[in-house]
């Protein structure tokens, strides 16, 4: 006799919006182009349209009336909320308004979606509400021309009530289906038992720690050493959850694809396990569409024309036909089957779904964030986030926080506005010269001096375009620093430059709405949204960003570079109801806990290695000195340090430099020795910067072949060799690590540096030294990844013999110091048991 399980007694609760309602069920047509042109202001025009028209109304009107519709099924409640835009009552006759505000060359004429949600406004307020008469008010009030058009139609009170089941009765069978398959998934997790016959050392006090984040909600930071089984550590309790009330979407993101294919990995696990989970893995559009078998082509897929028209039946089938993998190959399926884009069906999905698999920029990026993460949906939807290889955020997210204004790429923007638009082509040029004369000399003020009004040459601006309006003044330059010739900073962005850059804006707009969507060149969209999103953040406090001017040749990059986005990082992270941020290396936990913005009430969990301490063992050569300056000199002594390595047993190794430059200068070396002595048999593998996937994945394949044969990988550290990848067994038996890792001294650093300085005096740690130990931990970490693995670890560089390095080493490595080749063949011998 079967029992009733937890989740059979469960009661689901949807909170939906009208707008998503009428959307959800009446929307048809086409898919937008991904050039179709919306302004990010425009909702605050739309906004300060609606508080226009509202405030002229009658004082017997009232605005922004919320309504919500609670309707109980046997399975679940659905709670429908909204706001009526305007409402007059008098005579017993009630006039419901809804507003929409238009921009451009405006058809006239009233769109169906917008009838269907005032409708369905009408439909609960008579339910709420029972009037003898309802009047509906469709009012479209345009931007520009500052005129509104009213579109009125009497109605009975009863029709609306039909109407409004009849939209309840599609949404309540599509919420059945989305229910029973919930249940059946919730019966299937609370059955579903751990993959593996054996939990590893560590791995449990993880599995605990992880069930307690998702139950009481927060945030959890893990430093997980390699081989703990860490993803399915984070995943298994974080499904777990899924089958209760604390969590009802869980989104896994790492910094690259690697990670990803970790975590669907172990889905799979779970799902043979008898996990029965619908997945979404995300991926960028230009990777999952296919125009033709080439390149996403937005102007010309057909799969966009009637898109609408046949996203139900696509949508219903990847949810409850399709396999429970929803990856690259599984949408583009569905998009072939049903004629729909794949990218977009994949958005679609997102409320739907059980798991989100994806990269970083899906949560963090402003960008292209999934909208849960935008105001307080991921509260809403109650999210596990799971944050692997969280050691690499904090640089992903200075460069999301940043913005960018690069003259080398506006090439082809301003060739296309010169005919349409001169005005807008002026404004550019404007910028263009001001920026120019940032580099001019500066008063004892250390304010830039206008320079000669002459115009150079240049690809962008071979001739001056007359325009009846005279060029934007230039006002006063605040320069901070002089660098050298081509760089400055500055210490705002002048009012002159907002000022051009705003006027730019509106000109842009002017032209994308007189142009067809089909004739606006990606690269003018691109060259506005990056204005755009320069000038609205350049208005912002910027305490935690530095202006950096750079001239090269006659073009211009000024960068509004993010020094700390913890901030940021923070204020997106704390949506979720649960965040876990976990890596095999988040040493030392306070420079992480700046950076990603986590408070000191938030618990680190730090685990010891499972691996026994026999099974490797880690040499320190402190003989050699991989500075810089003395780099030059170093290349035979770390040749032949990695040949005494190698020579000790023969198999695969890999070797990390801190450069690409390093790489070749040692590769050379070691060719040499290999063609010139007998007796020397190595295959040698060397990371190129321009390798494409298969070049990656050719290096890789090399490892996996047993031909009994020495093999020696060259790769850069922090590179796509440096982490993610898992080359158990014999297919690596040795890593080498060629410095500490200190990333080049560039502009950037150093004002990172300065930055830290001030804020905790650990500048130089914040900038350098730690992000550079990291990829050193990391690299290691690709030796040791399960019970049955041996090996040797080199560490080359005197450095880390010195006890500020030595301190952010792992206690746990079997560190044997050395300073000399025959040492290392020695000790590598002994090792081996020779």
């Amino acid at each position: 006799m079967s029992t009733e399980t937890p989740s059979s007694s469960r009661t689901f609760r949807f909170d939906v919006s009208v707008k998503e309602l009428a959307e959800f069920v009446w929307r048809r047509g086409d898919l937008k182009s991904g050039l179709d042109f919306t302004s990010p202001r425009r909702a605050l025009e739309g906004t300060l349209g609606h508080q226009k028209l509202q405030s002229s109304r009658p004082e017997a009107y009232r605005a922004e009336v919320p309504l919500q519709l609670e309707v109980n099924q046997p399975d679940f409640q659905l709670f429908l909320r909204g706001r009526i835009d305007g409402v007059i009552e008098s005579g017993g006759v009630c006039m419901l308004e809804e507003i929409k505000t238009v921009t451009g060359d405006w058809s006239g004429r009233a769109a169906s979606l917008h009838w269907a949600q005032l409708k369905i406004y009408g439909g609960i307020w008579n339910r709420l509400n029972p009037a003898d008469k309802l009047n509906l008010r469709l009012t479209y009030y345009h931007l520009e021309t500052q005129t509104e058009h009213a579109f009125d139609e009497p109605s009975e009170p009863a029709e609306l009530e039909r109407y409004l089941d009849e939209t309840l009765n599609v949404y309540l069978k599509w919420l059945k289906l989305h229910v029973d398959r919930s249940r059946d998934r919730d019966g299937s997790l609370n059955a579903m038992e751990f993959p593996f016959d054996q939990v590893r050392r560590g791995q449990q006090q993880m599995l605990d720690a992880v069930g307690g984040l998702m139950q009481e909600g927060g945030a959890l930071m893990v430093e997980a050493p390699t081989g703990i089984g860490k993803t399915m550590g984070a995943l298994y309790p974080a499904l777990k959850a899924l089958s209760g009330e604390q969590i009802k979407l869980v989104m896994a993101v790492s910094a690259r694809t690697p990670g990803q294919w970790m975590f669907l990995d172990s889905l799979k696990l779970l799902e043979n396990n008898g996990g029965r989970l619908k997945v979404l893995a995300l991926t960028a559009r230009e990777k999952v569409c296919r125009y033709q078998g080439g390149d996403c082509d937005p102007m010309q897929c057909a799969k966009r024309v009637g898109y609408f028209d046949r996203l139900h039946d696509a949508r219903h089938a990847a949810l409850f036909d399709a396999p429970h993998l929803l990856d690259r190959e599984g949408l583009n399926a569905l998009g072939e089957r049903f004629q729909v884009c794949p990218h977009a069906l994949g958005k679609e999905l997102v409320p739907w779904v059980d798991v989100i698999v994806g990269d970083y920029n899906y949560v963090f990026d402003p960008g292209s964030q999934l909208g849960m993460f935008g105001e307080d949906g991921a509260r809403k939807l109650a999210v596990a986030l799971l944050v692997d290889e969280s050691h690499n955020l904090a640089d992903r997210g200075r460069d999301m926080y940043s913005q960018r204004l690069d003259t080398e790429k506006w090439s082809m923007a301003v060739t296309w506005l010169r005919k349409r638009d001169p005005k807008a082509t002026n404004l550019l040029r404007d910028l263009w010269k001001h920026m120019k004369e940032a580099f001019g000399p500066a008063n004892k003020h250390g304010r830039s001096k206008p320079i000669a009004s002459h115009m150079e040459q240049t690809e962008l601006f071979r001739e001056e375009i007359q325009s009846p309006e005279p060029a934007m003044a230039q006002g006063h330059i605040e320069v901070e620093r002089r660098v050298h010739s081509g760089l400055v900073l500055l210490r705002v962005v002048p009012e002159s430059w907002m000022a051009v850059l705003r006027y730019f804006l509106d000109r842009a707009e002017l032209v994308f709405r007189d142009a067809s969507s089909g004739s606006i060149p990606p690269e003018l969209l691109d060259l506005y949204f990056e204005v755009h999103q320069f000038w609205k953040a350049a208005r912002e406090e910027g305490r935690r960003h530095r202006l950096i001017l750079q001239r090269n040749g006659r073009h211009f990059l000024l960068n509004r570079y993010c020094l700390d986005p913890s901030t940021d990082l923070a204020k997106t992270w704390k949506r979720a109801k649960s965040t876990l941020f976990f890596s095999a290396t988040l040493t030392p936990d306070g420079y992480y806990r700046s950076l990603l913005g986590i408070g000191e009430g938030v618990e680190m969990l730090r685990l010891d290695s499972p691996f026994e301490r026999s099974q490797w063992t880690v040499l320190v050569q402190r003989g050699i000195a991989t500075t810089y300056r003395q780099r030059s000199r170093t290349y035979p002594d770390v040749a032949g340090n990695l040949l005494a390595l190698v020579g000790s047993r023969v198999g695969n190794y890999l070797a990390f430099f801190p450069s690409y430059e390093y790489l070749r200068q040692v590769a050379d070396v070691l060719r040499d020795w290999i063609a010139s002595e007998e007796g020397i048999s190595i295959d040698l593998h060397e990371q190129t910067p321009d390798m494409d996937e298969k070049a990656r994945g050719d290096f890789l394949d090399s490892f996996r072949r047993a031909d009994g044969q020495t093999r020696l990988g060259l790769a850069v550290m922090g590179g796509i060799f440096g982490e993610g990848i898992d080359l158990m067994g014999d297919r690596l038996i040795g890593v080498a690590v060629v410095g500490v890792g200190l990333p080049q001294i560039c502009m950037e650093r150093d004002l990172i540096r300065e930055h830290f300085d001030g804020e905790c005096g650990q500048g130089f740690d914040f900038a350098y030294r730690f992000p550079g130990m990291n990829k050193v931990l990391q690299a290691v970490g690709r030796l040791i990844r399960s019970e049955k693995d041996r090996g040797v670890a080199l560490l080359i560089d005197s450095r880390f013999a010195q006890p500020i390095y030595r301190q952010l080493l792992p206690c746990h490595w079997p560190i044997v110091e050395l300073v000399s080749r025959q040492e290392v063949v020695k000790c590598s011998g002994i090792f081996w048991g020779d």
